[in-house]
C-alpha cells in the first residue's frame, strides 16, 4: 500500500505539471491513455500467466508419462528423423550424381 501511495503522489505531481502547463483537456487525455495502457497489460499478463500455468500443467503431465513408461509418442518422431536423415541421404548423392 505504501508503494501506491508514492505511486500516486508521483504521479499527480507529473500531472499538475503537464495540467498547468498544456490545460484539462490534455491531462484528461493522458489519464485516459494510461488507464488504457494499465488496461492492455493487465490482459496481456493474464494472458501470460494463464498460457504459464497450462505449459506447466502440461510439463507435468509429460514428466508423468515418461516416469511411468508412456513414451510411445516420443518414440515416433525419432523413427521419422531417421526416415528424413535417410532420405536426404539419397537426394545428397542423386545431386553429387549430377555433379
Amino acid at each position: 500500500m505504501a508503494n501506491n501511495r508514492i505511486l500516486s503522489e508521483k504521479l499527480e505531481s507529473l500531472l499538475q505539471g503537464i495540467h498547468e502547463q498544456y490545460g484539462n483537456a490534455l491531462t484528461d487525455e493522458l489519464i485516459a491513455r494510461l488507464e488504457n495502457t494499465i488496461a492492455d497489460f493487465n490482459e496481456e499478463i493474464d494472458s501470460l500467466m494463464s498460457e504459464l500455468k497450462e505449459n506447466a500443467t502440461l510439463k507435468e503431465k509429460l514428466m508423468a508419462d515418461i516416469k511411468s513408461g508412456k513414451n510411445e509418442k516420443n518414440d515416433e518422431p525419432k523413427e521419422d528423423s531417421a526416415e528424413e536423415v535417410k532420405e536426404v541421404s539419397e537426394w545428397e548423392k542423386r545431386l553429387e550424381g549430377l555433379s
